[in-house]
């Protein structure tokens, strides 16, 4: 299951393909090129597959950075969307970045780097050998943890969450240093299975012995390589110092200071290790603190934790990313297998009280729209709660109610995201079962419009009950449901499918676009699906196919589901119908250049335009990345999460647009760079 390489034809050149993460990686070459196996061992970072080839140039794809190291891997050079860089005849290790996979070469000659944005050349001078390199981005966890329902033992399997680290120094923040928990199963009995051992960092966290402060200190746990012992007392400690985790909020706003502060000092102390980018996030930082980040980099663990805490959280805080996602897990047994995902994206953990339910009314604009609903006297739904909000920038819900603003989220869902099977092209069905609605099924002209994969868009109308049972069991990877559901089922042409009836679902992710279709999309999840988007009342035809269209097309754009919806739900009066089941962080494809963001653009004074760029990190990018942002002639080196207000002239807004598609806010809807310009605005 490692990386496979083949020879491209028109255009000549090499193809990386990972069959894990069903993603691919072209190189194109000035002529025709016959890969043939090499040694790994050339390589400064570790890589699963290699080949070399003859050539005396290589093209990408798509614009990224370049980063250069020498043999000994000191860095050398760095590129960053095609800014130019000359270097002599020498041995060279070149990483190619933000790729669906991690993509090595090692050369001994010059080295000539230019590009744009969209593509990079990279020219060697004569012909030479090239060795190129390629590491998959899956991560699948070392083993299993069996947890009996006893305080104690969940404590020792917490503390084992560390062990996934592939270090322990500040370099950890990158997301491919981190490694995949451990699972965590319910059972009787505490058994460890696999490779497990958990580093020997010398930190601990005392919380009190109850399930909901174990719950909240699993990620801080993990990202710490910490064990986790009872305490009256919530702290944070080590042979020389105690952090108190108690803060105003209780134990769990404690552990979020604790986190964010953490993982941020160390994102910009790594500055000084393997990649010495000029980091936007440093730059504005350094004034605020009395820190010396080239000692802390050789400093251990321990000693990094007492100077990072010794700075007010008050004094971070303004300088802190957005951080992914908030997980509301309720604290049952069975819940503990979350703790791994949760850790493995560094959640925010709340164990909230149960919450008061609500009831979701139509939005009142809507009630003399055409319904998409095959039963006008339905009651709104009841059986949905309002979670206290969540400040970033997604919100996942773990428990038996349907919340309004977030997912729902189970075990067996998230489980799912490991089980990814080789596939080389994407499948996507479109499904319109009502002829009035056949204004949304242009979305399957959207699906697939995208290189770097291939896709099979299938489009059907008026399908039977048994010729959309064979669609929901035959494994297709995205179906787009367009037409009339209700609790009972799926309208089709000779009535209702109830999907309680299949014996499994072997759709990976879908879209039910009709009336009040939440209880027919968890089923399908109950049944094997892997994530959904559901409506939780009546939705008009129109605003429903907006929200159809919008969808399809960030999906495409490799936004996540729960980044989708939350996207389109912003600039929409429909955040409170449509909610995702299942696992909101799996993607359709992965973005094309670095992490997928929401432009809002507003013009001021003076022919100036003021930029926020609001991004939207995911599994195949997450946490800790970093991308470069190009407004005007300099590229700016950032982490993936971080929010950024910029103001610019037409002309460099212009060219960013150029240079991508990504969708843009402007005054309560969504457009797209390759559909506007800065005179628009």
């Amino acid at each position: 299951m490692n990386p496979e390489f083949t020879a491209l034809v028109e255009p000549d050149g090499v193809r990386a393909t990972d069959p894990i993460e069903r993603t691919q990686f072209d190189l194109h070459a000035s002529s025709a090129v016959s890969p043939e196996v090499a040694d790994t061992d050339a390589f400064y970072f570790p890589v699963d597959t290699a080949v070399s080839v003859r050539t005396d140039s290589l093209r990408t794809t798509k614009g990224l950075d370049v980063y250069v190291r020498d043999d000994a891997g000191e860095m050398v050079g760095q590129s960053s969307g095609g800014s130019e860089l000359d270097l002599p005849a020498d041995a060279y290790n070149l990483e190619l970045a933000n790729t669906q996979m991690k993509v090595y070469l090692a050369v001994e000659s010059e080295v000539a780097i230019s590009g744009s944005t969209e593509a990079v050349e990279l020219s060697f001078g004569d012909e030479t050998t090239v060795e190129v390199g390629a590491r998959s981005l899956h991560q699948t966890p070392a083993g299993t943890i069996t947890v009996p329902d006893d305080t104690g033992a969940l404590m020792d399997a917490v503390s084992l969450l560390g062990s996934a680290l592939k270090t322990t120094t500040c370099e950890r923040s990158f997301p491919t240093l981190r490694g995949h928990p451990p699972l965590l199963e319910p059972g009787e009995e505490f058994r460890v299975e696999g490779d497990i051992e958990r580093p020997e960092t010398g930190v601990k966290i005392e919380v009190p012995d109850e399930r909901e402060a174990i719950y909240a200190v699993a990620p801080l746990a993990f990202y710490l390589g910490a064990s986790v012992v009872p305490g009256d007392d919530p702290r944070l400690l080590t042979d020389e110092f105690s952090h108190s985790l108690d803060a105003p909020g209780g134990l769990e706003a404690g552990v979020r200071r604790v986190l964010q502060q953490v993982f941020f000092l160390d994102c910009v102390t790594r500055t000084e290790g393997y990649y010495e980018v000029d980091l936007r996030e440093r730059k504005r930082l350094e004034p605020d603190v009395d820190l010396d980040f080239e000692s802390l980099y050789d400093e251990p663990l321990a000693e990094q934790l007492r100077r990072y805490l010794d700075v007010p959280f008050e004094v971070v805080e303004p300088h802190l990313p957005q951080w992914k996602v908030t997980m509301d897990v309720s604290p049952t047994h069975e819940n503990v297998a979350v703790l791994p995902f949760a850790a493995d994206e560094l959640a925010f953990v709340r164990c909230p009280d149960q919450p008061d339910p609500s009831v979701v009314e139509p939005e009142p604009s809507e009630l003399e729209a055409f319904y998409r609903s095959a039963d006008d006297g339905e009651a709104p739904v009841s059986d949905v709660i309002q979670p206290d909000p969540a400040d970033t920038i997604e919100h996942v819900w773990v428990g038996d109610e349907m919340p309004i603003g977030a997912s729902k989220a189970t075990p067996e869902a998230l489980k799912r995201r490991l089980d990814a099977t080789p596939k080389h092209h994407i499948s996507v069905d479109v499904v319109c079962n009502d002829e009035r609605m056949r204004e949304e099924d242009v979305v399957g002209d959207i699906y697939g419009t995208r290189d770097l994969y291939d896709f099979d868009v299938s489009l059907h109308n008026d399908l039977t009950t048994e010729e959309l049972r064979d669609l929901l069991e035959s494994g297709t990877d995205f179906l787009h449901y367009i037409g009339h559901v209700t609790d009972e089922g799926i309208e089709c042409a000779d009535g209702m499918l109830d999907v309680a009836d299949l014996e499994t679902s072997g759709v990976r992710g879908f879209i039910l676009n009709g009336c009040r279709s939440y209880e027919q999309g968890e089923t399908l999840v109950e049944k094997g699906s892997q994530v959904g988007v559901v409506t939780l009342t009546k939705v008009g035809n129109d605003p429903a196919t907006d929200v159809g269209k919008e969808l399809a097309r960030l999906l495409n754009h490799g936004f996540s589901m729960q980044s989708a919806l939350s996207v389109v739900t912003d600039v929409s009066t429909f955040d409170r119908q449509y909610v995702v089941v299942g696992d909101g962080s799996t993607d359709l494809v992965q973005p094309k250049c670095g992490t997928p963001s929401l432009i809002t653009a507003d013009s001021s004074e003076k022919g100036q335009i003021s930029l926020e760029l609001d991004p939207y990190p995911s599994l195949s990018l997450p946490l800790g990345s970093l991308t470069n942002i190009k407004l005007g002639r300099e590229a700016v080196s950032s982490l993936n999460s971080s929010f950024v207000q910029e103001t610019v002239n037409i002309e460099a807004l212009n060219e960013y647009f150029d240079d991508q598609t990504s969708p843009v806010q402007i005054d309560g809807e969504i457009c797209w760079t390759d559909e506007i310009t800065g005179e628009d605005i």
